[in-house]
């Protein structure tokens, strides 16, 4: 018996082995505890799996582990740590050969920034992964991906309270999930969410009707969030208390918040409480409706606290990455300058030898359009993407990209319609009568019949190109 005692130690440290197959199962794990919103649980084994990987350098354990760390911190509402241990993800995940970590990396730090309702900020990290996913080579990752990105640009329009926006991406991740011939869980869980946000746009503009067929359509995807259920709930309690059904609004409304609070949901958990205080009210039931007013205040005041204290590091955050493009920009100012300085130099040794030919004149042209032309395509694909997609946020990025566009139109003719002014910006982009009528859904005559009304509208003569004439309009 001793001896085996003493061989104990032993058998204990052959049990511990560490392999990448033995991290792989532990990260298993850690997806399930996430599942059901353990996240202290997680955020435990995570660490234990971060330094089990670093002892065997294990690419993918380390990059992993810190993901599912900064998504259980930026759960908890802890932004700082989840930023930290995104910043430590993105320096490891280069030496991963997975082409969505990018993505999954930008998803949460706009969650990050949408909690602390920096929507504009949170959308840009997703515009950004809406160019990245068109690069991913593998179908089913390019769908996923995409369908991810689309649901959180639906929520944070959903809090800006942009819910014809809200309603637009959703619908965006109905066509996504449609393409692929089989629904993965991933696509699935999309879909679901995609559909109860397209339900909460809905009981947001009061139109109860619309909101039933959009939750049980989500009802219907054969997929379960888990304690994540208490959105179902807790917007089939908002159509019940719609409808004056106060006694099932009220009965979908605990049920929401007894899942809420087991993953740990503090800011739904809020509205929830705020919902059932007022149905007492409703119902004349001033204690409960003093009671949930209770309950609201002080996780309010509880929530004001951590959303102060996050304020500031996630602003620390963001100015630390204004500060990259501002260096950038300072050193393409110094060589824009050195550049500048041996032009002139050049300039007046032509001018001195008297070396003006013709062909030398048109490719000194032909260089400085191609320098305007690279300035102007730094966000050339964004532009024409949402173009495609006829996305509402086309006209305000090309107006970000190209500033000088419209006000020199509206010089020329001050009453164009916001309609016209979106048509001349696919002409200027060179979209073609059939793409323009693709993009827009309508038929090429179409487009045509616009064409010769905006030529009598801009005195444009029929023997002049429209195409470079909306070049021009931008050049002069």
């Amino acid at each position: 018996m001793r001896f085996l005692i003493l061989l104990f130690p032993f058998f204990l440290f052959a049990q511990q082995k560490i392999t990448p197959t033995v991290i792989d199962n532990r990260l298993e794990k850690s997806n399930a505890l996430l599942f059901e919103g353990q996240t202290d649980n997680m955020i435990k084994l995570n660490l234990s799996i971060l330094e089990d990987s670093k002892r065997i350098n294990y690419p993918k354990g380390k990059v992993y582990a810190c993901y599912n760390l900064a998504l259980a911190f930026s759960m908890q509402y802890r932004y700082n740590k989840s930023n930290y241990y995104l910043k430590l993800m993105e320096s490891e995940f280069k030496n991963l050969d997975d082409e969505d970590e990018e993505i999954s990396m930008n998803l949460l730090y706009s969650m990050n920034y949408k909690g602390i309702k920096m929507y504009d900020e949170a959308l840009k990290k997703l515009r950004k992964n809406i160019v990245l996913a068109n690069n991913i080579k593998v179908d089913s990752t390019r769908y996923s991906s995409n369908a991810m990105t689309l649901v959180e640009m639906a929520k944070n329009y959903i809090e800006k309270k942009s819910y014809d926006s809200a309603t637009y991406y959703g619908k965006r991740v109905i066509e996504e999930v449609k393409k692929p011939k089989n629904l993965n869980s991933g696509l699935n869980t999309s879909l679901k969410i995609a559909l109860l946000i397209l339900a909460e746009a809905k009981v947001k503009e009061n139109k109860i009707d619309s909101a039933e067929f959009y939750i049980k359509s989500a009802q219907s995807v054969l997929i379960v969030l888990g304690n994540n259920e208490f959105r179902t709930f807790k917007l089939l309690g908002e159509i019940n208390e719609a409808k004056k059904q106060y006694d099932s609004a009220i009965m979908d409304y605990k049920k929401a918040i007894d899942l809420a609070a087991k993953v740990k949901n503090l800011k739904k958990l809020l509205e929830l409480y705020s919902l059932m205080s007022g149905i007492y009210e409703k119902t004349g039931e001033k204690d409960n409706e003093k009671k949930y007013a209770l309950k609201y205040n002080t996780l309010n005041d509880s929530l004001k606290i951590i959303e102060e204290a996050n304020l500031k590091d996630t602003v620390d955050l963001l100015v630390e990455e204004k500060q990259k493009p501002m260096e950038d920009r300072n050193n393409l100012l110094l060589y824009i300058i050195f550049a500048a300085g041996i032009v002139s130099i050049i300039f007046i040794f032509l001018v001195n030898k008297r070396i003006r030919k013709k062909n030398k004149i048109l490719n000194v042209k032909e260089q400085e359009t191609k320098v305007l032309t690279q300035k102007l395509n730094v966000a050339f694909e964004e532009v024409i993407l949402l173009a495609k997609n006829n996305d509402p946020e086309f006209m305000t990025r090309f107006q970000e990209v190209y500033p000088n566009f419209f006000p020199k139109l509206l010089q020329i003719e001050p009453q164009l319609q916001n309609s016209e002014l979106k048509f001349c910006a696919l002409l200027f982009l060179n979209f073609s009568t059939k793409d323009i009528a693709t993009y827009t859904f309508v038929q090429p005559q179409s487009i045509q019949i616009r064409k010769n009304r905006l030529r009598k509208r801009l005195n444009i003569s029929s023997g002049e190109d429209l195409y470079i004439w909306m070049k021009n309009v931008n050049s002069n």
